[in-house]
């Protein structure tokens, strides 16, 4: 009885900071509508690699608490450009300084600070802004610097995003409120980069400060604009085919048998039941072992390593696995988990 009660209070707790997140949300739209994404920019550097002509564009979107750009952002960066890429470097941090930046710039086309309002989307829809004839460019890439790697050569992931089978490749998908790709990695195609929807899209972000517009508009909404205007979306690593290779590995029990969820075996007992039960899960943070391991992904998400929201029982195991399936130097990783 004594549980009971406990449950009930943790649900009543919940849904009253629920409530208050909603209420905020909307106190928003109605107190402090969003101005369009546009005039941030603060200050702006060159780099030296041509933007002019490139096939591949790519804009990686940065933030830190002070003038600092993390080892591990510096390497993601540099092999994107080792990928073909001429990388738009957007930061949502304004203290950054010319020393800071000064080493990126062999790896970059520009890279630019920016006021830090409006989240990822606003910074990628002012660096989309300065390429120009984007509608000519073989591919746009948008990534950020939520993940850490890659653990692999990129090229291999790019060659099987075939434009032929789509216009936009996530590297993974979710089913969470309404099927989405995730926008941590996302490659525009020339047939998607001269739609008006695309064009539409972009236009049209502006600088909510709320997460949750942020995610329903823009992280979930992109796809869904997209593909409602008939532009083709897939995942290169689908939420059915990573939940399918933790399936072989732990089929779920016939008679399932009560288990401690903070156990490995408990908690793989949970996610089964949960997949048997088609309740979509973040595949990122709850099939990483899978996605590593067995599939070749290659990122880890950086705040399944810095906070592990979930509490899933084997992510201490990160850097044993992260060694055993790749030359990734784990310091880089190590490092930034330390200066937390």
């Amino acid at each position: 009885m004594r549980e009971f009660f406990r449950r009930v209070a943790r649900q009543i707790s919940y849904r009253g900071r629920l409530l208050v997140s909603r209420i905020a949300d909307y106190a928003e739209l109605l107190f402090y509508p969003p101005r369009p994404a546009t005039g941030m920019i603060e200050r702006r550097w060159t780099g030296g690699v041509p933007l002019d002509g490139a096939a591949r564009v790519a804009v990686f979107m940065h933030y830190a608490r002070t003038d600092s750009i993390a080892p591990y952002v510096r390497y993601h960066v540099r092999k994107l450009r080792e990928a073909g890429f001429a990388v738009i470097f957007a930061s949502n941090t304004s203290a950054l300084s010319d020393q800071t930046v000064a080493s990126l710039l062999p790896d970059v086309a520009i890279a630019f600070t920016r006021r830090n309002i409006g989240w990822d989307f606003a910074a990628y829809r002012e660096a989309i802004a300065l390429v120009p004839s984007l509608e000519q460019r073989e591919m746009l890439l948008i990534t950020n610097d939520s993940v850490f790697g890659p653990l692999y050569d990129l090229e291999p992931l790019i060659a099987r995003a075939n434009p032929d089978e789509a216009d936009i490749w996530g590297s993974t998908d979710s089913w969470e409120r309404h099927y989405h790709l995730q926008s941590f990695f996302l490659i525009f195609h020339r047939a998607a980069l001269r739609s008006d929807a695309f064009r539409r899209f972009w236009n049209g972000v502006r600088c909510f400060r709320r997460k949750h517009w942020i995610i329903e508009k823009y992280e979930i909404g992109l796809t869904r604009t997209l593909q409602s205007q008939g532009l083709r979306c897939k995942a290169l690593f689908p939420y059915n085919t990573v939940t399918e290779t933790f399936m072989r590995s732990h089929p779920p029990r016939p008679t399932p048998v009560k288990a401690d969820r903070t156990s490995p075996t408990g908690y793989a007992q949970m996610l089964a039941s949960r997949v048997k039960a088609s309740i979509p899960i973040n595949q990122t943070h709850f099939f990483w072992y899978e996605l590593t391991v067995s599939l070749g992904f290659p990122f880890i998400k950086r705040e399944l390593l810095q906070k592990n929201p979930a509490n899933i029982p084997n992510v201490s195991d990160w850097e044993r696995v992260v060694s055993e399936v790749s030359a990734y130097d784990t310091n880089l990783i190590r490092e930034h988990l330390s200066a937390r």
